[in-house]
């Protein structure tokens, strides 16, 4: 992520699913990666720019992630069966899938726009 910040490559979309999937680690991450990169580096320009691309991931999660994804699911699994009025199947968990995928995205951020989404995929 810190070569694709440098590159400018670094997507929200990057961002968001790096912060869903390793949200309890990250304190970890970050002190075991400056750790490292001290024990290692005497490149002072370096340790710099991973300092402050630190605290950029920080600035992102209590900026703008904690305040625009939402994590929970907008739709249980009885909603989208009730909504599309389907059976039970792997589709409805498929659907959930792809629907937690745009929620953290940042695509998809209320219960309509997942019921949309749902209704939009055509599935009978």
């Amino acid at each position: 992520m810190f070569e694709l910040k440098k590159v400018g490559s670094l997507t929200k979309k990057d961002l968001n699913f790096f912060w869903f999937e390793n949200k309890k680690l990250i304190p970890h991450l970050f002190i075991l990666s400056l750790a490292d990169a001290y024990a290692t580096s005497e490149n002072e320009e370096y340790l710099e720019e991973l300092r402050i691309f630190i605290i950029y991931l920080q600035s992102y999660y209590f900026d703008v992630y904690k305040n625009e994804i939402v994590e929970e699911p907008l739709l249980t699994g009885r909603e989208i069966i009730q909504t599309l009025n389907i059976k039970p199947s792997p589709k409805v968990g498929e659907i959930k899938d792809k629907l937690l995928q745009l929620q953290i995205s940042g695509e998809i951020k209320t219960k309509e726009e997942a019921v949309s989404f749902i209704k939009s995929l055509g599935v009978s």
